[in-house]
Parts: structure tokens; C-alpha cells; sequence
């Protein structure tokens, strides 16, 4: 079989387009909170936050990031510190705590998410709600996969 006859591998091809999709991204130079410094994690937090505004467990944002009790403990401590996150007595156990996004914290993301949205949204105009919608699942089914 030659290289033209080769079949394409859909994993590849897939790869090939999130790599080109993170650099359309990564090309946009502009982040949220900037001036501060944030790690990646730290970051991955705060947009993890941002989804569940009735707050997540310290035990559930570790196993969301794949990081470690002791991993996600610091991470809300500088966080906390910073005052990008609050910490609240767990409605259905006052043994265990809730993390939230500050308020600040809460509209600095909505903020950036809001005017990165309408700076990208030229480039998903040709996908239909329903094709954004099926495309978002599959990313989050890939992650949630990869995170096992």
C-alpha cells in the first residue's frame, strides 16, 4: 500500500486540528488577570469555578484538575490569598468547606470570556448551534476521558 493509499488516521486528524485551533487561541495574547501571576492551574480553577457558581468541594476541584488533596490545598490558599476565591461552610456537611469565585474573581472572568467570544465567534460562523453544541460535548467527553 503507498502513502497515498495509507488510511488516514481520525486521531490524527483531530489532533492536527486542536493543534491549529490552540494556536488561533494562543495567537489572541490577551489573558484574564492580567499583571497578576497565575499558573495554569490556578487559572483551570477559576474557569472550573466560573461553570459551577454554587462552588465545588476542595476533594471535587482536585479530581476535576487530576492533581492531589495536598495540590489543590496550596492552590486555594494563593488563591484565597489573592482574593480571587472564597471559602464557604458546605450546605449539606459543616464538617466540609465550598470554594467560590469572588466577586471580583466572577466578573474578571466573565469579562474575558465575554469579549474573547465575540472576537472568535467570526471564526465558528459557519457551525450551526447545534454543531457548537455537539462539538463542545465531544471536546468535554475527550477531557473528562483523559482526566480517568
Amino acid at each position: 500500500m503507498s502513502d497515498a493509499e495509507a488510511p488516514v488516521d481520525p486521531v490524527r486528524v483531530v489532533l492536527g486540528s486542536v493543534a491549529s485551533l490552540s494556536r488561533v487561541l494562543s495567537s489572541e495574547q490577551r489573558r484574564p488577570f492580567e499583571g497578576r501571576v497565575l499558573t495554569s492551574s490556578q487559572m483551570s480553577a477559576l474557569f472550573l469555578l466560573a461553570r459551577t457558581p454554587s462552588g465545588l468541594t476542595p476533594g471535587r476541584l482536585a479530581e476535576l484538575l487530576a492533581v492531589s488533596a495536598g495540590a489543590v490545598t496550596q492552590l486555594v490558599d494563593a488563591l484565597r490569598t489573592e482574593g480571587h476565591v472564597d471559602m464557604r461552610v458546605n450546605p449539606d456537611d459543616a464538617r466540609s468547606r465550598i470554594i467560590v469565585l469572588s466577586r471580583a474573581a466572577r466578573d474578571e472572568v466573565e469579562h474575558f470570556e465575554g469579549a474573547t467570544a465575540e472576537r472568535l465567534r467570526p471564526r465558528f460562523a459557519a457551525l450551526t448551534s447545534a454543531e457548537l453544541t455537539t462539538l463542545a460535548d465531544l471536546i468535554n467527553r475527550v477531557t473528562r476521558e483523559t482526566k480517568k
